[in-house]
Parts: structure tokens; sequence; C-alpha cells
């Protein structure tokens, strides 16, 4: 059994991380996100979030960093955004619905362009595949992936794999240059097991 530090030391160099993460596993949020944004205080993080308001993702994800990023940006829907982030160094970008996979696209370009030590944080693509099909998240997150790697930027991309067929989660993780997978080893998901696996080039 591996433990989350282990398997997030084995993924480190990878541009793109596709993590499994079932809802029944009895895993912190933030502690096990920490392991995968190690990036320095210099990071600037940019979130695809349709699951929460800007304002307690960005706290949630300044715990994970131990510490306020560089710079932030989520992209969320205007029913998520309340306007108001309090003093928070957030910009908030928004899109009609998440199905609008073309203007996700269209407004993150911007920052993995322009950032000099960004991470991307997709949290998460069980949302996305309640919005669209799953060849149209395949073809926006082929995009993405393809961004990140061209701007040496970090990419983290959740998934709860109990929600999805096996077809479309064995789809999507053609794309990652890793993927984690977190599975719980009992009824109460108290134990856990982490696992890692480098893509093939």
């Amino acid at each position: 059994m591996s433990s989350i530090a282990t398997v997030a030391a084995q993924v480190a160099d990878a541009s793109t991380v596709l993590i499994l993460h079932p809802q029944n596993a009895a895993v912190d949020d933030v502690e096990y996100k920490r392991h995968f944004a190690d990036g320095g205080s210099d990071v600037e993080l940019l979130g695809i979030s349709f699951s929460q308001p800007p304002a307690p993702w960005y706290d949630a994800w300044s715990e994970a960093l131990d510490g306020e990023p560089a710079a932030a940006a989520i992209i969320t829907t205007p029913e998520l955004d309340s306007g108001d982030v309090g003093d928070r160094d957030l910009v908030v970008e928004t899109v009609a619905n998440p199905s609008n996979l073309t203007g996700v696209g269209m407004k993150s370009t911007p920052y993995i362009s322009d950032w000099t030590n960004p991470i991307v944080a997709v949290d998460s693509l069980t949302v996305l595949l309640q919005y669209a099909d799953s060849q149209s998240v395949y073809r926006f997150l082929h995009v993405l992936t393809t961004r990140l790697r061209a701007a040496d930027a970090t990419g983290l991309f959740f998934l709860d794999p109990m929600v999805h067929d096996d077809q479309t989660v064995e789809l999507l993780k053609t794309l990652f240059d890793a993927v984690v997978e977190c599975e719980a080893d009992n009824a109460d998901g108290e134990q856990v097991e982490w696992t890692a696996r480098a893509q093939e080039s």
C-alpha cells in the first residue's frame, strides 16, 4: 500500500495528472491536494470549478498550498459568482454554463500563456460530464492538456470514477501524463490505497 506522499512523488514530473478520487473514500480534500500542488510560493492558480463559489474555492486551495498563491483566477458560472470575494486577490471569470467548453478554453488560455508558474485545477471533470457528453469533454481536454504541456504548466484534473462507466474513464485516462487512483479498501472508506501510473509516451 502506497502513501499519498509516495504516489505524489512518483508523478511529480508529470505535466498533466488525472486524479481518480471516489466520494466514498474518506480522504481530506485539502490534505491530499497539498501533495499534488506543491509548486512553491510563486504558484499562479487557475481553477475551472462549477461546484463551489469562488471565495471558499480560493480558501481551500490556499490552505492546500500552505499560503495564498502569487495570483489566482477561477472560471465558474454567474450562479456561483456572488460578486463578493472580500480582500482575496482573485479574478473571477464566468461562462453561461459548464457545457460552454469553448468559452472555458478561451478564458483559460491567457492565464496559461502569460503566467510563469501556473497550476490549473479542474475540479471536477465529473461535473463537466454532467453537462457535456464524453466526446466533447475529451476534445476539450485534448486541447487543454496540449496547451499545458506547451507552456510547461501543471494541470490537476479530478474525477469520481464511481459516477461514470468504465469506457468513459478509460477514454479520459489516455489524455494525461499520469493517472493517480484512490481506492477505498473497506465499506466505510476509512482505509484507502493510492496507486500511480505514468502513461506511455
